[in-house]
């Protein structure tokens, strides 16, 4: 049984030491990453713990298979943190008041934004090497001309062009899975 494994056991069987490890283990991390932008504490701690009820939630649905326990919880715990600070941002109203909303709304919100990344993410791995450069190169800003220089394009027209391609392709794949809809 592989480390990862162990740790989703754990959380399953409602192993109080092994439950403490993680929390030990991966709580300062995140903690230190929430009070980098702007959060508290207390936000921290909420955010692991939503994070350890989404995990357990998940492989109840479906059993996950990860390879790295660590880096699949902080991610949650960022999108959850992110999720938060755009849904906070969203409801302040312009007389700078900030409505109370149910905290269970924040975590289907996130729900439903995790496993939309998820689905994303699932076609993603199924463009070619190619398409995957392209699109993660101009999804994290680059520009075209970088990319031309970059992965030695001829010109910016062809990079246009390549990224279109892929994009294309990769809206034709999320659209050809049966669960697209249900991610609407």
């Amino acid at each position: 049984m592989t480390e990862s494994e162990k740790y989703l056991q754990a959380l399953m069987d409602g192993d109080h030491k092994k439950t403490l490890e993680i929390y030990d283990k991966f709580y300062p991390k995140v903690q230190a990453f929430i009070q980098r932008n702007n959060g508290k504490i207390e936000d921290a701690k909420d955010v692991f713990h939503d994070a350890l009820i989404y995990l357990i939630t998940k492989h109840k649905k479906e059993p996950l298979k990860l390879e790295a326990f660590e880096a699949y919880l902080f991610t949650i715990c960022k999108n959850i943190w992110r999720s938060r600070i755009k849904n906070k941002k969203e409801r302040v109203m312009k007389d700078g008041v900030l409505p109370l909303v149910e905290k269970e709304d924040d975590i289907a919100n996130f729900t439903l934004e995790q496993e939309q990344l998820e689905f994303y993410q699932e076609k993603f791995q199924l463009l070619s090497n190619n398409c995957k450069e392209i699109l993660s190169n101009y999804f994290n800003g680059m520009s075209y001309e970088e990319i031309m220089r970059d992965l030695a394009y001829n010109s910016i027209n062809v990079v246009r062009q390549r990224v279109f391609k892929c994009r294309a392709k990769i809206v034709q794949l999320i659209k050809a899975d049966s669960r697209y809809k249900a991610l609407g």
